[in-house]
């Protein structure tokens, strides 16, 4: 049984209330209140969206350290930045019907809220808008949907609420995300340093990186099960800082467009294969070993074995 959100209180600024499921699709949603200095935010936050790769588990400790994560990200004072990301995004597109059901849903205030399909500003750009919002949400933007009564209508209708949160296009790349308690394990079990610099690190301020990057999944992340054994943790992740994670991530889809392996800040040493990628396919773990950014700590073992040897023939 999961845990029964019905208004409960994550702190003073945080308060959740109902579980909901999307109509005719299997996401859910939790309704929640948000305080802010100035304004509260009666909103929704995802905690099973298909298009986004979100799937929350449902244990006290996992969503109410999510429902903190959204609040963060969510503050109004990020309102500006938001809007900046999503101008540059639209303009690379060419989806104009979409972009106008966007617009509308997202408003001018420095919060979101809640839209009749009936009668607010999305059926005024687009009347049958069902279709510009999945493909809105195959984006990666995060959109709930309830019915309810609606005080303009005088009958119940569908709303739309679009959460302004960063957009994670799923592209069938299911992820799961990792349990309080399986992070708890893994810090536990991995040396508490950047694997890249060897910088001791704080709990909050690791990332736990998977060795095989998410860009190279086809069918999705294996689920992270609470009992995963030490092995299989040393096997799956390493821990990096914001910063050395995005420096990866960079590699790694420099690695995917291009077929060419990172090398380490201008060192191309590889202990098995070389620069080129060379797995049977796209989503061949194998070709990533070897490259230094796969697996760090073994990486610079394996280049200071082989140096070693070097210096004493």
């Amino acid at each position: 049984m999961s845990y029964d959100f019905e208004n409960k209180t994550v702190n003073k600024k945080i308060k959740t209330s109902n579980l909901f499921k999307i109509d005719k699709m299997e996401d859910y949603y939790l309704a929640i209140k948000f305080t802010y200095r100035g304004c509260i935010w009666n909103g929704a936050i995802p905690i099973k969206a298909k298009y986004q790769g979100v799937d929350i588990p449902l244990t006290k400790d996992d969503v109410f350290e999510w429902a903190q994560y959204c609040y963060e990200e969510l503050d109004p004072g990020k309102y500006n930045v938001w809007q900046t990301q999503q101008t540059v995004f639209w303009d690379k597109k060419n989806a104009e019907d979409t972009h106008l059901v966007f617009d509308a849903l997202n408003g001018t205030e420095h919060t979101t809220k809640w839209l009749c399909r009936k009668c607010g500003p999305v059926p005024k750009v687009n009347p049958q808008a069902g279709a510009r919002i999945k493909k809105l949400k195959e984006y990666g933007y995060h959109i709930a949907t309830v019915k309810k009564e609606c005080s303009t209508c005088g009958r119940k209708q569908f709303f739309d609420l679009l959460i302004r949160l960063p957009r994670h296009p799923a592209d069938n790349q299911k992820r799961f995300s990792i349990p309080v308690a399986l992070r708890n394990k893994i810090l536990n079990t991995l040396p508490l340093k950047d694997a890249c610099f060897e910088t001791v690190l704080q709990p909050n301020e690791v990332i736990i990186d998977h060795k095989f990057p998410s860009s190279r999944w086809i069918n999705g992340e294996t689920r992270n099960e609470i009992d995963m054994s030490i092995e299989e943790i040393q096997k799956k992740f390493q821990l990096l800082t914001n910063q050395t994670n995005l420096q990866k991530e960079r590699y790694c889809q420099r690695c995917v467009t291009e077929g060419v392996r990172g090398d380490f800040f201008g060192i191309e040493w590889y202990y098995k294969g070389n620069k080129y990628w060379n797995g049977t396919s796209k989503a061949d773990e194998n070709g990533c070993l070897g490259c230094p950014w796969y697996d760090l700590q073994k990486w610079k073992e394996e280049f200071n074995d082989c140096l070693s040897k070097n210096l004493n023939k």
